[in-house]
């Protein structure tokens, strides 16, 4: 065991988001990774931000769920 943790070595998590802006005041933000048996992960998140700060945040496990939740969110928010 010793030596595949050692062949492995210990890898740096690399992070990087990105947001795309669906309304005035919501985006979605996205973070995709790899996990450590070098697999791409992603979780996406609908961000909804009132007055300069964000004012509700709610994870989603897929693009598509966080664009219809991010839809849905922009039409009430106008």
């Amino acid at each position: 065991m010793a030596f595949q943790i050692e062949k492995r070595g210990q890898r740096k998590l690399e992070v990087r988001p990105e947001f795309d802006q669906v309304g005035e005041n919501v985006v979605i933000g996205s973070t995709p990774w790899m996990n450590a048996e070098g697999r791409l992960q992603e979780r996406f998140q609908v961000i909804t931000l009132r007055d300069g700060m964000i004012a509700d945040l709610q994870g989603c496990a897929t693009r598509r769920e966080a664009q219809r939740q991010a839809k849905r969110r922009a039409r009430t928010a106008a």
